[in-house]
């Protein structure tokens, strides 16, 4: 009776993975091959490499909360260069214009996907303080 039991179940799982096999598509048929399912190699995000000094002066902070958030979006093409600057979350013109200049001549680390540098937006939070 275990035998017949044993035999049973491993013909079970024969069938079933026979069955779950998929079946070649022949050439004669005209039908197209499968294509092939492309596996990533992995992503590496964008990396801030070089900051420059942000000159802003005393009177532009003085109607600032201390520390205040300034949020930026940063296009960064596939060489780490920043394209284009947006302000997501302003604290006031002057220091919203100051930092977004010196951002401009910020360097970056590309981002990567597959081997291959990407363009890709990123967010920038500035903290300031007085």
């Amino acid at each position: 009776m275990y035998r017949i039991l044993v035999a049973s179940l491993l013909s079970t799982f024969a069938l079933t993975a026979a069955a779950a096999t998929p079946k070649p598509v022949s050439e004669a048929s005209g039908a197209a091959a499968p294509t092939a399912v492309v596996v990533s190699t992995g992503v590496t995000e964008a990396q801030l490499l070089h900051a420059t000094a942000i000159d802003i002066p005393s009177d532009a902070l003085a109607t600032i909360d201390n520390p205040a958030k300034l949020i930026l979006r940063v296009n960064l093409d596939q060489t780490g260069t920043p394209t284009h600057v947006q302000v997501v979350r302003s604290i006031n013109p002057e220091v919203d214009g100051r930092v977004m200049k010196a951002v401009q001549n910020f360097r970056w680390r590309p981002a990567v996907l597959d081997n291959q540098t990407i363009p890709v937006a990123v967010n920038l939070v500035v903290q300031v303080q007085h």
